[in-house]
């Protein structure tokens, strides 16, 4: 055997005597150990969309998705329009008219088109919420680097929560939708909320959303005013636009920025659009009955159907973990149980 170099020769000689078998066996299984495993790679904005996203509460990300990996999810989401559209047509009747008295008791589409016909209201679109609890393809979108690693960059957290999706169909025809931001319709105490807006087919400049840029940022729009029926023309906002967009692209917004859509221009194809809406995990709930100060009539019921399935197993104020709120980023992160489902202190007992 040739000699140890110096160096390595003079270390060996400084070395402790032998540790016994024992330890040296403990020792051989703490270095058998796995490595842990790398953290998933979590797709980068480039700093103009996240300086854009700061300043005017929105974004658009060209290319983003590969085109042929939306073939599936639109594929899904076709099938459920065509499956659900009766449900979709109530929900509107229940915003739409709200003196009805059963619309989960309309029997058939014509009769929830006549009853939306004769309202003082357009219809605007037909919503399909949370896809990704029965179609694999919208679930796995959901949890994706590029979709939900993107909405942990954006909201500058670790960890991100699904709070629903949901499906717009804009037949050619159909009104505007009119101005709204996304957390008046969530019962949740936050900001840290971001919604990607994807088409499902290439649309045109008249056929996106349509922003109120630094809507986001007016606190004092919501501290001074109340927003039931109020003209925001005064508050000087910019009026930006998606632009036109293709299959891949996708809009993102914050949760207060207020948006709104034109109406869908006649002769065209039917507009459907998935949006995918997460949150900072750790938000509460709004502390509707136990928090005096709570503003109860700001929160819009108009997306009741989305959170009626888990709204009512949580406490009013406690953090909004629940199965059907689940953890989307990191990968895994449920499984690994350090942060899954709903803390068990907070249900309702």
């Amino acid at each position: 055997m040739p000699p140890l170099p110096a160096a390595a020769a003079s270390a060996a000689q400084r070395a402790p005597p032998a540790a016994p078998a024992q330890h040296q066996q403990h020792q051989q299984r703490r270095r058998r150990r796995p490595p842990a495993a790398a953290p998933a790679p979590q797709h980068q904005l480039p700093n103009q969309q996240l300086l854009r996203w700061e300043r005017d509460g929105f974004t658009v990300s060209r290319g983003l998705l590969p085109r042929e990996a939306l073939e599936p999810v639109r594929d899904a989401v076709q099938r459920v329009v065509a499956a659900r559209r009766l449900e979709a047509l109530r929900h509107r009747v229940r915003v739409l008219c709200p003196e009805h008295p059963a619309p989960g008791a309309i029997a058939t589409e014509a009769e929830a088109e006549r009853l939306i016909d004769a309202s003082a209201h357009e219809l605007g679109f037909l919503q399909f919420f949370n896809l990704h609890r029965t179609e694999p393809a919208v679930d796995a979108l959901a949890r994706s680097a590029a979709l939900a690693g993107a909405a942990a960059q954006l909201l500058g957290t670790k960890r991100v929560r699904l709070y629903q999706d949901a499906v717009f169909l804009k037949q050619p025809g159909y009104s505007e939708t009119n101005w709204h931001s996304d957390l008046r319709m969530a019962p949740l105490d936050a900001n840290a909320f971001v919604t990607a807006w994807l088409p499902l087919r290439a649309i045109g400049a008249s056929e996106g959303l349509v922003f109120a840029a630094g809507s986001h940022r007016d606190m004092a729009l919501t501290f001074w005013h109340d927003l039931r029926g109020r003209d925001l023309s005064d508050r000087g906002y910019r009026l930006r636009s998606t632009g036109a967009m293709d299959v891949g692209d996708v809009s993102w917004h914050h949760g207060w920025a207020l948006h709104g859509a034109p109406p869908q221009p006649p002769g065209t194809a039917p507009r459907l659009a998935l949006a995918l809406s997460f949150f900072a995990d750790g938000a509460r709930l709004l502390a509707r009955t136990r928090d005096p100060s709570v503003h109860q009539h700001m929160l819009h019921d108009e997306d009741a159907e989305s959170y009626a399935p888990w709204l009512h197993d949580l406490r009013d104020g406690a953090p909004a973990r629940h199965a059907l709120l689940p953890l989307v980023w990191p990968p895994g992160g449920e499984r690994s149980g350090d942060a899954g489902g709903a803390a068990a202190s907070e249900q309702r007992s």
